[in-house]
This record gives C-alpha cells, structure tokens and sequence, in this order.
C-alpha cells in the first residue's frame, strides 16, 4: 500500500491516528497505530496481532479489506453472512490461505419480505441486520478486533469501540478509494448491489432513487470517482430493464 500523499488522506490517517489517543487502548497502540504509521509514509514493526475478524461479503471492498488486514499482520478470519453462493468466497480465501466462516439467522428473511412488501429500500436495514449479527460472533469467538470494508466513516469515526471490541472501518482509517481498491484486488466493480437489490429495482423501479443517492454519497466523499460512479449508476438504470 502506498503512502499517502494528498492533504485530504493525510489529514484523515491523522484523525485515526487521534482516535487511539481517545481510547488508550494497548492492543490498538500495538498493532493499529503501525498501520496508520505506515500509510503516512513512516517505516514502523508491524508485530503478529491477535485474530481478527473480516465481514466479507465476496466484494472488491471487502476483498481489498480481507488482503490490506493479512499484509499488514493483523492475522484475519473472514465472516460472510450467507446470502448467496458461497463458492467464489471459499476460493478466494483458499487461495490466500484466510479461514472463512459462514453465518446465518433465519429472521434475515423476515428483512427480505419486509421491503418486499413494503416497498422500502432493503439496504440500509439488510446492513444493520447482518452488521449485528457479525459483532454478535466476533464477541461469542473472542475477537477484539472486527473489520469493515467501509470507505465513508472517515477519520476519527473509522475506528469505534463496540463493548469490549474495536469496530476498525479499514479502507476508511487508511482513507482509500475505490481505485486503491482495485489496483489492491486487480478487479474492477460493475454493478451496484446484489441480486435481491436487482430484483427490488425491477419491482419498484422509484426506489433506484435511493441507490443512485448511496452512489453519490460515495462520489461526494471521494470514495469513487466520476466513472465509476457512472458505471455503478448505469448498472442500476439498467437493472429495471433485465
């Protein structure tokens, strides 16, 4: 990973960097503050930490998150909430030597039939659904750490305390792109959401409203650039169309 060079990256890894001030905590002085070291250009030991644990979707963020945590020591397990096939997730953490755990509640259903029947965008309560679930097993297996592939909670707010966890929004602490992404992962992104997603824009086609506006969220914070998010509005104008 490269160090960062603009003002914007620098000053965000610095914000990171205050929040291991706030919390004291040894473990995040250890084995995170390297990290953050790293990134602004400085030559740190980046000792074996404890396991931590990757909520992997099978994603290019996910998958960027998954190989910065092994690069940089953090020792990952990955967690995937079962949604959908999960053989391209067994290959890809075979292939980089990464135990993979796959999770699942039944009530996630009850998400499903809830914005199908009510015609709401399911993303945000699918996300605080299954986000539970993975603390609720990184806190039954003892991890301290958790990992998001999360680029939008920036500074200060990438690294949260959750109980006796750190909830650590990786690419966000380290203030990376879509691109740093895929120059990480050698893959590119070309769609926007998963199949149930797809499904629900054909059904109610006012709601790609609200995909569009999660784009744009990502196209203002400077999380994608302008073609990507083209790309990812494109797949959304055309999924009401299949």
């Amino acid at each position: 990973m490269k160090p960062a060079t603009e003002f914007r990256d620098i000053y965000r890894v610095q914000n990171a960097l205050k929040a291991l001030e706030r919390y004291n905590d040894p473990d995040l002085n250890t084995y995170i503050k390297p990290i953050l070291l790293h990134r602004l250009g400085e030559n740190p030991d980046l000792p074996e930490s404890k396991k931590t644990v990757i909520a992997f979707s099978g994603g290019i963020d996910s998958k960027a998150t998954l190989l910065i945590a092994k690069e940089f020591h953090l020792n990952p397990d990955a967690v995937t909430f079962l949604t959908s096939d999960p053989e391209n997730i067994e290959k890809f953490c075979e292939r980089n030597d990464i135990k993979v755990y796959f999770i699942y509640d039944e009530k996630y259903e009850n998400v499903l039939k809830e914005a199908e029947n009510k015609r709401f965008h399911p993303c945000g309560r699918c996300q605080k659904f299954i986000t539970q679930k993975i603390y609720s097993f990184a806190r039954e297996k003892k991890y301290k750490f958790i990992g998001f592939g999360d680029m939008l909670s920036v500074g200060s707010h990438s690294i949260m305390k959750i109980g006796d966890m750190y909830r650590l929004n990786i690419p966000a602490m380290l203030s990376l792109n879509k691109n740093d992404h895929i120059e990480i992962t050698g893959e590119y992104p070309d769609r926007f959401g998963c199949e149930f997603l797809k499904n629900i824009h054909r059904k109610y086609p006012f709601l790609r409203r609200y995909s569009i506006q999660r784009v744009l969220r990502e196209l203002r914070s400077q999380s994608i650039d302008v073609e990507t998010a083209k790309k990812l509005i494109e797949s959304i104008e055309e999924s009401t169309c299949l």
